[in-house]
């Protein structure tokens, strides 16, 4: 499961686009926010809340300006 320092690394992506695998599946999407036991993603399909605990990675996605 993704932990340690997670929440202080999802803060500061808040807002920015990411990539998320969540039980081998993967996600991208603009993180909206985290709680204690959810991250909440903004995609192309909708609003999704993924649970923590089958989130294996979290990273950051280049912006794609222009």
């Amino acid at each position: 499961a993704y932990n340690g320092s997670s929440m202080d690394s999802l803060q500061q992506l808040q807002g920015k686009n990411v990539e998320i695998i969540y039980q081998g599946v993967v996600y991208t999407g603009k993180l909206m926010g985290a709680g204690e036991a959810e991250v909440y993603l903004q995609t192309s399909s909708g609003r999704v809340a993924l649970p923590m605990s089958g989130i294996t990675t979290v990273r950051a996605l280049p912006s794609r300006k222009g």
